[in-house]
């Protein structure tokens, strides 16, 4: 009997001290910057050396997210959480008679599933939505564009430390994929459409995965 009461007890008093507890807040702000790395076919480019292409896939990468937790208390281990994500990327290289410089900008709608612990987070999420890619490249010293914009889709994994409820340091590795079989191109007054499997590299799946580190905010 005495164990019973003493079970009894100390569960009113855990329930006690959750009740008393604050619910964690109910969105996540969070900014992000780091290496990226282009995977995959490189459409449209001015050089298709190997040593230039190599050079050309390593750049920069920054998103910006936010998630909406609800109301989530301290007790919580998993949270399903919807989000919107934006993901900026940059890759750049030189040649004698030309230049690229490729930036992406990809949106889209998240869902994401968090692991909550009192002072740190993991996370998995997933969406799908649209790629802006444009090169602003140079060719013999006049400028040329190339454009593509696709639909696409990511997914990210992510890990959290808690400095104060408010904030926390964090770490992400975003993979965005998408593909494409045609670009256009601006050269010299002129616009044209190419089919990207008709080039010696063909057409076809590419992508950009990064390894950001930044800060969240919860409020």
């Amino acid at each position: 009997m005495k164990k019973y009461v003493f079970l009894l007890g100390l569960w009113m008093q855990v329930a006690s001290v959750a009740a008393q507890e604050p619910p964690v807040r109910k969105s996540v702000l969070s900014v992000h910057a780091g290496p990226s790395w282009y995977l995959g076919k490189m459409i449209g480019i001015t050089n298709h050396s190997d040593a230039y292409r190599n050079a050309l896939r390593n750049g920069i990468a920054w998103d910006a997210d936010y998630y909406f937790l609800g109301d989530t208390h301290p007790f919580d281990s998993f949270k399903l959480a919807p989000g919107l994500t934006y993901q900026g990327g940059r890759y750049a290289n030189t040649h004698d008679e030309s230049s690229d410089n490729i930036q992406m900008h990809y949106i889209a709608p998240q869902l994401a599933l968090f692991m909550m612990k009192r002072n740190h987070h993991l996370s998995l999420s997933a969406g799908a939505g649209y790629q802006h890619y444009k090169d602003k490249s140079v060719v013999y010293g006049k400028t040329r564009e190339v454009s593509m914009n696709k639909l696409a889709c990511n997914l990210s994994a992510g890990g959290e430390y808690l400095l104060a409820p408010c904030m926390g340091v964090s770490a992400r590795l975003n993979w965005v994929v998408t593909s494409s079989d045609s670009y256009s191109v601006r050269y010299h007054g002129q616009k044209w459409q190419v089919n990207a499997p008709e080039l010696s590299d063909g057409g076809g799946c590419f992508s950009h995965l990064s390894l950001l580190f930044g800060m969240n905010l919860h409020f």
